[in-house]
């Protein structure tokens, strides 16, 4: 892949990025546990691959091909070994990693901050002991208390009362409501459509999925609610003659020997044209293999 290519897609992925740590960073998500799923995704795929005479790619190809360590890349191999799928594996990053739901965590099992009930105790902010700010102290980091108190009080974590006291109303931190439309559309439709991508740009397939996709940018401003209008319909009109035709060609799950989903997604999008053509990218150093 040529370096002027290779930058175009590098921005790419950064666009993508940007609405997936929108959507981790309202789900109490941080980026501690999101570089341990990249690696992890990282490791899986190049260890997955076949080099030119069929075998299976060894700990140094995979280093190599990754910039992650030898040391890293045989910790990996083992935490994914001991697992039996990608999902079960993910479940495996440490969800305690972003400093607010660390204190959560703190508040709810460590002695100095729990009542003789088991329930978290009401602190004082700062009061040379038993407080919110030696909680923080003991969850690590170099975040001040006030800080991580805005973001608590924010997510709706703690509540302060009025004499500045904080009490947690939650035992683990998520910011926002994280609903089941969210799980749906990411299993759904951005996991398939990725994946649809991934083979149909491979250059040894030789069946490609279908992808199509069409949009104006010159779009005249006093048509786009009938646009929206007429794509929700048309749509909806679609995906139901194909739920229909999916329906009368199923059979029964006894008959069923090797589940695999078959499916047709389509999207509605409003946004930017194209990725900035002056966003530059500079890489890390990768790390010693």
């Amino acid at each position: 892949m040529n370096s002027t290519l290779q930058n175009r897609l590098i921005q790419c992925i950064s666009s993508c990025l940007r609405p997936l740590v929108r959507i981790m960073l309202r789900s109490g998500i941080g980026y501690r546990q999101f570089a341990e799923l990249a690696k992890l995704a990282f490791v899986q795929e190049a260890s997955g691959e076949k080099g030119s005479r069929g075998r299976q790619t060894n700990l140094s190809r995979v280093a190599i091909r990754t910039g992650i360590s030898r040391k890293e890349v045989a910790r990996l191999q083992s935490q994914i070994e001991g697992r039996s799928d990608a999902s079960s594996t993910a479940r495996g990053v440490d969800f305690h990693s972003v400093h607010a739901a660390r204190v959560l965590q703190l508040w709810h099992s460590d002695p100095r901050f729990i009542d003789s009930d088991g329930s978290p105790k009401k602190l004082p902010f700062a009061d040379d002991g038993i407080d919110f700010s030696s909680i923080v102290k003991a969850a690590g980091g170099d975040v001040p208390p006030g800080a991580v108190r805005a973001e608590m009080l924010s997510a709706n974590a703690v509540v302060e009362f009025d004499d500045g006291t904080l009490k947690p109303t939650k035992r683990y931190f998520v910011p926002a409501d994280v609903g089941e439309e969210l799980l749906v559309g990411f299993t759904h439709m951005v996991i398939p459509v990725l994946e649809g991508l991934a083979r149909n740009t491979d250059y040894r397939c030789t069946d490609p999925f279908i992808q199509r996709l069409v949009y104006s940018d010159r779009l005249a401003p006093r048509v786009v609610p009938l646009f929206r209008k007429q794509a929700r319909e048309r749509v909806s009109d679609f995906v139901q003659s194909v739920d229909d035709w999916l329906s009368s060609n199923e059979i029964p799950d006894s008959q069923v020997h090797s589940p695999c989903r078959y499916g047709v997604g389509v999207f509605y999008y409003e946004g930017l044209p194209s990725v900035p053509e002056d966003m530059s990218v500079t890489a890390a150093p990768e790390e010693s293999t």
